[in-house]
Parts: structure tokens; sequence; C-alpha cells
């Protein structure tokens, strides 16, 4: 089973996919973690500035890990729809993508806390604002190749919005019969 959770930056979506695919035993696959991790120069430059990388190479480095894997948790992609047709054309799309949906004004709240360097006021307005331009066609190609959705409300505790997204997750974990939690 592959699990997709959608959100703008700050909405919580690593938090819930990480404690989740711990507790579940799955993968959990972030790109964007894969890429902060990067210690090359253009990775970096490019990660201050909070422009997006490429589908190809995006995908280039989640492929591989979901190909690998029978349980994942995709975190934050595919962030455009060609990303979402290259997993359609892999058989790789999620079974249920999972949009945590938070106000920009929390997202501001909660992202002052994290304090990365790339999280200034205005990269922030503008991640929100392309996940949001984005977030309804990548919904709409995968809901028309199969995919199921739910969206959550991603204000409240950690633990709050952990179990509205668990919740929905075992509906179709105990609707599958083949997963086991």
């Amino acid at each position: 089973m592959n699990i997709l959770f959608l959100g703008a930056p700050g909405s919580g979506k690593s938090t819930i996919g990480q404690t989740l695919a711990q507790e579940m035993g799955w993968e959990w696959i972030s790109t964007g973690e894969i890429l902060r991790q990067s210690t090359e120069p253009w990775v970096v430059d490019r990660l201050k500035t909070g422009q997006l990388f490429d589908d190809e190479m995006v995908m280039g480095l989640a492929i591989p890990r979901i190909e690998s894997s029978q349980n994942t948790i995709y975190d934050g992609f595919p962030r455009t729809v060609r990303q979402a047709e290259m997993l359609v054309e892999k058989g790789l799309q999620p079974d249920l993508m999972i949009e945590v949906n938070v106000p920009l004004e929390e997202i501001f709240e909660r992202l002052a806390l994290r304090g990365r360097e790339q999280d200034t006021p205005e990269i922030i307005e503008q991640r929100y604002n392309m996940h949001e331009d984005t977030k309804n066609e990548i919904m709409a190609y995968l809901v028309g190749h199969g995919v199921k959705v739910a969206v959550i409300d991603g204000v409240g505790t950690p633990e709050e919005v952990y179990a509205r997204a668990k919740a929905e997750v075992m509906k179709m974990v105990d609707g599958d019969g083949g997963v086991s939690a």
C-alpha cells in the first residue's frame, strides 16, 4: 500500500508520515529530506531560494526507493502533475492521498519555530502559493487514476492531527484485507 501526504510546507505532513511509517513498519520517502541531506553546492544553493527541482531529478531519487518497498509513505511528492504522471506510468501511484489542510497564518507561525534558513516569510508564502496552485490539478489527475482522497484538518496538537490521518489510513488498511497494521 502506498499513501501520499500532501500539504503546504509546515502542514505537519512529514511528522505525520514519519510517525505513521515508524508505527506501521513502512518506508517513509521525502524528496525534500533527501535534497536537504545533500552536500552538493548547487542543491544547497537552490534550497536557499525555495525553488522546486526538476521533475526527472526528483523522481530519479524517489522511484528506485518506492520500487523496492512494499508499503510506502510519500511525503510531499508528487509536487507537479508531471511527477504524478511518472508515478502512474510506473504503476506506483498511491492508493490513498491525504491532504493536510492548514491555513497560511498557522503555517507562518509553525515555520517561524522551525528556523530553517530558507523559511523566510517571502519564501514561505511563495511555496504555499505554489502548493495551492498545483494541488488540485495533481489530486484530480491521481483521482482519475483510481487514487482515493481524504482531506484532514491539520490544525490542533500533533497527536490530534496524527489521529485524524491514521484513522483515514486505517480505513484503507482494514478495507484492503491484504495489508496488516
